[in-house]
């Protein structure tokens, strides 16, 4: 509806901005209810990564809440967001073959 309302009736920015902060809120609460509960279950470490990498972005995005001119005309705020964003993709697909791994050899296991 969200989409539908953007494109066929009006673009209100304000809007779009509420509904993304709002659904990006409520993701973020979710991952991280997601990997404490996972955590305190089998107690391994990884299984919090989701929660970590959510702090490291959240932080990352502060960067552009913080925007500042230029360092020696190349570096800014939203260069830095960029690349505050490489290391957590990076981790959450380790995170997703760790998460796999697990899950195989639990059903071997089980079998």
């Amino acid at each position: 509806m969200h989409v539908c309302y953007l494109s066929f009736w009006s673009w209100d920015y304000t809007y779009n901005m509420i509904a993304n902060v709002v659904v990006g809120a409520i993701q973020n609460v979710l991952w991280t209810g997601f990997s404490i509960v996972r955590y305190q279950k089998h107690g391994k470490i990884w299984m919090a990564w989701p929660g970590m990498i959510v702090v490291w972005i959240m932080l990352a995005m502060s960067l552009e809440l913080q925007d500042f001119p230029p360092w020696h005309g190349f570096i800014d705020a939203h260069s830095l967001w960029h690349l505050g964003t490489v290391i957590p993709t990076a981790w959450w697909y380790m995170y997703l073959i760790k998460d796999i791994q697990n899950d195989v050899s639990s059903r071997r296991l089980k079998a």
